[in-house]
């Protein structure tokens, strides 16, 4: 075959293994969103084989055959989409069809069950199925391979680079960098409330002006929708179909609103691929953590300025008319940046949050090596809570099965969160440099110039580039967590009215 063949043949049997993954990816949608209960056994079973099927295409014969053609013609494995088919081949060969088809059914049970377990606070309903998981993860690991920790094969999934060794320095920085501004605000932490937003609003408004603020950040209804779910995610099965989800709590705004916002940034990262790649390897984010610096960027820095909120005071007296009564942006501004430890990741403010990641990275970490069993995790999660943020669960729900990662086998996710605020804050750097009028933007309900800078920067690679490549070449430096400890910093300086740094 001449390498024109070698291309049409290989980005066809890209876009056909694509389509099956939106496939699955709309029975996952569903099983968080519509699908009844008892229908959990037959959409697992649904599930593992479109997975099995895509590994199949994936390792297959004609594949293999097409790697070695593309190896083969000079330059063409220099060309993004057959470079990535190759990687994804390579990389898929090393997992056996079996474990793919148990690893993924796994997956589709775990998620029912920990919805089960979750609900009734038990988390020995779910430690079964977790057991399971972790068995076929660890099995996993050492079929990808690593060169130092088993868990390193499971990070590079999805963190390309990114290992136990890099990570622990960084979070230990992280976690000191915390520890400061905690103590540093503990005399004044009296002064700012996040009362305001500790009423009562009606789901429906909540709802509505959330999807609002999701329109002006950017978001094309058109070519999306939003529902609600027990755990927020966004979810994508083109660029041209983009799914966001949330939930309500009435007596909590922040949950419903900074969730939207979240995904919000997910779902622009999504919609923001160029149309040439749809259907490919490519329509994705670069790594998950660059996937998260999207979400954060707006959801921690961008919707959490005081600009924003001059923008939105007026829209959100519309939407709740007496709660708003006596607020100024100023207030609201203190109300969505209070720092206090608290139990829930999600809801967690944007400098204690990363406890919560480092909380959870060792935990991982342990399990995958086997240094800490599946029933101990309730007794070491609840310990890491005290000393890292001085909180205790009082139940299993509001511990360690608050998050549903676990149930779909996700682990070495979680740091992404954390690389997530660290891509973010380097962005936010530069986006300041060269949009010095950004802020008056912001407060002018004008965030067209963010989102044109990250489709240019951001969006255009896909999955193209590798994150580290990216944010080299946007901000000109290697990812650190300097530029984010300083902003953490003057943020709390800010918010506290404090010296910082």
């Amino acid at each position: 075959m001449n390498a024109q063949t070698i291309q049409h043949q290989t980005i066809s049997l890209m876009n056909t293994i694509c389509d099956i993954g939106a496939a699955t990816a709309v029975l996952n949608w569903d099983q968080e969103t519509y699908m009844p209960h008892g229908g959990s056994m037959t959409r697992a079973e649904q599930i593992s084989t479109l997975s099995t099927l895509m590994h199949q295409m994936l390792t297959g014969d004609n594949a293999k055959q097409l790697v070695e053609g593309i190896k083969k013609e000079h330059g063409t494995n220099d060309q993004p989409l057959m470079r990535l088919f190759v990687e994804e081949h390579e990389k898929a060969i090393k997992l056996p069809e079996d474990l793919v088809k148990r690893v993924s059914k796994a997956q589709a049970l775990g998620q029912d069950i920990w919805k089960e377990a979750r609900a009734n606070k038990d988390f020995s309903a779910f430690a079964s199925i977790l057991d399971e998981l972790l068995t076929l993860k660890r099995e996993e690991a050492e079929c990808r391979g690593y060169v130092e920790n088993r868990y390193d094969a499971l990070l590079d999934i999805y963190e390309p680079g990114a290992t136990v060794s890099h990570l622990n320095p960084v979070f230990d920085k992280l976690r000191d960098a915390t520890s400061t501004i905690l103590k540093a605000i503990e005399p004044v932490k009296q002064t700012v409330s996040d009362k305001p937003l500790l009423q009562h609003f009606p789901g429906d408004a909540q709802m509505a002006f959330s999807k609002f603020i999701a329109e002006k950040m950017g978001f094309d209804f058109s070519r999306g929708r939003m529902d609600l779910t027990a755990h927020p995610f966004c979810t994508s099965f083109t660029q041209h179909d983009v799914r966001l989800t949330t939930r309500i709590n009435e007596q909590d705004l922040s949950s419903c609103l900074y969730g939207v916002i979240h995904e919000t940034g997910h779902g622009l990262y999504e919609q923001g691929f160029p149309s040439k790649y749809a259907r490919t390897f490519a329509a994705e984010g670069a790594s998950i953590g660059m996937h998260e610096s999207q979400s954060l960027l707006w959801e921690t820095i961008v919707t959490r300025t005081e600009e924003f909120w001059q923008f939105a005071m007026p829209h959100f007296a519309k939407y709740f008319p007496e709660q708003a009564k006596g607020l100024s942006p100023r207030d609201m501004f203190h109300a969505v940046n209070t720092i206090q430890p608290s139990l829930i990741r999600v809801e967690a403010d944007e400098i204690t949050y990363n406890m919560h990641i480092i909380l959870r990275f060792e935990i991982e970490r342990d399990l995958i090596n086997g240094s800490l069993a599946t029933k101990d995790i309730p007794e070491a999660w609840n310990a890491k809570m005290k000393e890292y943020l001085g909180v205790t669960p009082p139940n299993d729900a509001l511990g360690c099965l608050q998050d549903v990662h676990w149930s779909f086998g996700g682990f070495g996710y979680f740091p992404s969160y954390t690389l997530g605020k660290l891509y973010a804050a380097m962005e936010w750097k530069k986006i300041q440099e060269v949009m010095p009028q950004v802020k008056q933007d912001i407060a002018n309900g004008e965030f067209s110039g963010i989102l044109s800078w990250l489709r240019e920067h951001i969006h255009a690679y896909g999955r193209t580039a590798k994150p580290g490549e990216i944010i080299k070449q946007v901000t000109g430096n290697p990812l650190s967590e300097e530029e984010f400890v300083r902003y953490a910093y003057a943020k709390a300086s800010s918010v506290y009215g404090i010296q910082l740094g």
